[in-house]
């Protein structure tokens, strides 16, 4: 109230005109505020070394009021930031070495959906990172049914955790989709669902974990591990399923720039 009578006392045309722009001015400002990208309020950005502390944990935990990030490699982050997997960033091969600990407090009404961007901002400001986007054909898997048939169990158990990790992939109500994403997840590559199936499966496949994964060679066939209780032989006897190579086109998002160490906390 007081600053409308303020503007009230005005008498001539100048005075008015002076204050009809410190108006627009502050309108301006408060709407560039609202507006404005969200950032984090705090946050502590360190390169993870031996002697960093640790809780063991290598991975991303978030909560209305804490971003915490620990022992993740660079390119890992990256991939967060902007929502593509490992193998859609092409940049310095140190990126797969050099890992950091982030500890970072969102803004007040924090949402998920917010976290890409809080991170984007964050890799700009303490690593100075620019990219830029490339749509190419990369090298790919297709999950596919043989002519054999799989030998796939339609779930009689209610869902329960769902793992994969190296050796094991085991869920009691899963999807097809769902293998697809694990196997694009491990093998480092997209893995596209062509299998038909749209039952929920009682899913389980072991193999020895420390086969190979098959060479990046975007001009030519992925290659299978050598013989051996390799994921492809396991997919395959197991779960009568099987991988074939493809060519997508993908969304490449390409490191211009990037600082190996953070600025000052």
């Amino acid at each position: 109230m007081q600053s409308a009578q303020r503007f009230r006392v005005f008498r001539n045309g100048f005075a008015g005109a002076l204050g009809a722009a410190l108006v627009a001015v502050l309108v301006v400002r408060v709407w560039g505020q609202e507006n404005r990208e969200p950032q984090f309020e705090a946050a502590s950005v360190k390169l993870h070394t031996a002697a960093s502390p640790s809780t063991g944990r290598s991975g991303i935990e978030e909560t209305p009021g804490l971003i915490r990030i620990e022992d993740l490699n660079l390119k890992s982050v990256i991939g967060i930031a902007y929502g593509v997997k490992n193998f859609q960033i092409e940049g310095p091969g140190w990126l797969d070495t050099v890992h950091v600990d982030v500890t970072a407090k969102p803004p007040t009404g924090y949402q998920h959906a917010q976290l890409q961007v809080l991170l984007r901002q964050l890799l700009a400001d303490r690593f100075k990172l620019a990219v830029h986007h490339e749509s190419r054909e990369v090298p790919a898997f297709a999950l596919v049914v043989p002519k054999g048939g799989s030998k796939l169990h339609e779930a009689t158990k209610p869902r329960d955790f769902f793992t994969a990790r190296p050796g094991l992939i085991q869920g009691a109500r899963v999807s097809t989709a769902q293998l697809a994403g694990a196997l694009a997840r491990l093998l480092g590559y997209p893995v596209a669902d062509e299998t038909g199936l749209t039952a929920m499966y009682e899913v389980k496949v072991e193999w020895t974990p420390d086969q190979a994964a098959p060479a990046i060679n975007a001009d030519a066939p992925i290659a299978a591990p050598e013989p051996g209780l390799s994921l492809f032989t396991a997919l395959n006897d197991q779960l009568g399923l099987r991988l074939q190579t493809r060519k997508v086109s993908g969304d490449l998002v390409v490191v211009d720039h990037m600082e190996r160490a953070p600025t000052d906390n």
